[in-house]
């Protein structure tokens, strides 16, 4: 998946999820932010990575790649 982040784009204002923390809560965060910006698919699913930290991080950099056809998959995946 390609795509161009947007021309204002700031980097995110939020805690890093790092499995400690209510996944649900990161996920609203990280909306929050994000959709100031942009709704865009493949955008969400490429800096969601910004915002994981240790084995969060480590999970996301192991999924198979062609593995996340949407940001509503890559959701399911990491609430699991």
């Amino acid at each position: 998946m390609e795509a161009n982040i947007p021309f204002r784009w700031k980097p995110l204002n939020l805690e890093q999820y790092d499995e400690i923390t209510d996944p649900n809560k990161h996920l609203k965060a990280f909306l929050t932010q994000v959709n100031l910006y942009t709704n865009d698919n493949v955008i969400l699913c490429r800096v969601f990575l910004t915002s994981l930290n240790g084995a969060a991080f480590t999970w996301y950099g192991g999924l198979p790649g062609r593995s996340i056809y949407s940001f509503d998959t890559l959701v399911e995946r990491f609430i699991a």
